[in-house]
């Protein structure tokens, strides 16, 4: 179940793109949509990753363990959801517009995206502080609403993410 939510969170992504690829020369503000779309995607990747990692090493998992790090493909899924509007052909949308109007929802989304982390993870203990950083940043996204910090804030999570991926170390069994 998990995978299908992250397939459909990574199709919805995808789509993004190529959303953006048809309608380029017509879309304002494309770049940090690209950027959040870049960070979806990573986000949804790294936490498959990590669940492959996991549960091919468990004989069993609890309802609630499953039920708990649910949450995290559900969020990224809304998110990918809140942040991609649809892309009637010939009228493509005001992206910054779409992302001033769904910011609030959105940062909520990735803040649940960090909070229950895979423990047991090879590396994800000595890294718990840097999810901590990324949802601390997801949350001053919610506070503030000043589009320049939202660029700033996008490449610091961008940032905090590939370091907490450099630093897990994660490696898929065989």
């Amino acid at each position: 179940m998990h995978s299908v939510v992250l397939a459909l969170g990574i199709a919805r992504v995808l789509g993004g793109f190529a959303d953006v690829g048809r309608d380029w020369r017509e879309i304002e503000a494309k770049w940090p949509f690209l950027g959040w779309l870049s960070l979806l995607l990573a986000l949804q990747l790294g936490w498959w990753f990590g669940l492959w990692a996991r549960f091919s090493t468990m004989n069993e998992i609890g309802l609630s363990t499953f039920l708990v790090w649910f949450l995290v493909p559900a969020s990224f899924y809304a998110a990918s959801r809140l942040l991609i509007p649809e892309f009637p052909e010939g009228s493509p949308p005001n992206l910054e517009q779409r992302f001033v109007e769904v910011r609030v929802p959105f940062y909520a989304c990735l803040v649940v995206g960090v909070l229950p982390p895979l423990p047991g993870l090879p590396g994800a203990a000595s890294a718990e502080w840097l999810l901590a950083a990324f949802g601390a940043l997801a949350i001053t996204g919610v506070l503030v609403a000043n589009p320049r910090w939202h660029t700033v804030l996008l490449l610091l999570m961008l940032a905090t993410f590939l370091t907490w991926l450099a630093l897990a170390r994660t490696t898929l069994g065989a």
